[in-house]
């Protein structure tokens, strides 16, 4: 299959846009993080997006990548599939884009396991940790890969956390309400809340949220269990590896095993 120029310097880069053309990454909140995610991903070749998120662009958006004016009140689904399928027509015919969108909110979201039995790898860029774990209950049920991003209120700091099901923590090892750890370090940031946000922290955590998701769908290393960006008192990036799953996770321990096959 002949390369196009975009994708070029992508296979250069030893990341072969041809195995990415046939896989489905599904991005669930597609505002600071998750804009970013996608075009990313348009920008290496995947064949197939799947966005999910329940907003629509407002003003208070526009301090980030990923939307401008012309966007506002529309449905960030909308606005954001718009953008990438103009941009991967540069992909040509034997690079097409596939886009799906789904102006949703997922809790309770009878849709969900169907959307997450699609997907190759999953990108969470939530700012709420209910929708987090709803997504991740799925996951972890359909052995899918979650890539998870998020970032301090003070928008200094971030993490990016990637789950292999039944391998590293799922996200409710991390985030279920017994054993809460802060999602980026803060003590003070347990929600995901995007209270301040930052394009440049926004930039830095959603591209190694892509780097950690193409090395998956490549099955090339490093793949870490976590990340830790830090802006505020230093400039640190630091990986935490070979983490294990909690053995008493609901989600993805032996209890949350018990509980699937109870609802089998």
């Amino acid at each position: 299959m002949k390369i196009p120029p975009m994708l070029s310097r992508i296979a250069a880069a030893g990341f072969d846009p041809t195995i990415l053309q046939g896989k489905t990454a599904c991005i669930f909140g597609v505002g600071g993080l998750g804009a970013i995610v996608a075009e990313m991903l348009v920008r290496t070749g995947i064949g197939t997006l799947i966005l999910v998120d329940r907003d629509i662009v407002g003003p208070e958006n526009l301090n980030r990548l990923g939307y401008s004016s012309e966007d506002l009140g529309l449905p960030k689904v909308t606005a954001l599939a718009r953008k990438l399928e103009e941009l991967a027509k540069v992909r040509g015919k034997e690079f097409p884009l596939k886009i799906e969108t789904y102006f949703n909110d997922v809790i309770a979201w009878e849709e969900l396991p169907k959307v997450i039995t699609k997907c190759d790898i999953i990108f969470t860029c939530f700012d709420n940790l209910e929708a987090r774990l709803e997504v991740n209950y799925w996951a972890v049920k359909y052995r899918k890969p979650i890539v998870d991003g998020g970032t301090s209120e003070n928008g200094l700091r971030g993490r990016v956390i990637v789950v292999i099901p039944k391998q590293t923590p799922c996200l409710g090892c991390y985030f279920d309400s017994d054993t809460l750890y802060s999602l980026s370090g803060d003590e003070d940031n347990e929600s995901g809340s995007c209270n301040a946000s930052l394009p440049t922290t926004m930039a830095i955590v959603a591209s190694f949220q892509v780097d950690q998701g193409i090395r998956i769908l490549l099955s090339k290393s490093p793949v870490v269990s976590r990340l830790n960006i830090n802006l505020d008192d230093d400039i640190t990036v630091t990986a935490i590896r070979d983490l294990k799953p909690r053995t008493d996770c609901k989600y993805c321990g032996d209890l949350g095993e018990e509980e699937r096959n109870c609802r089998q």
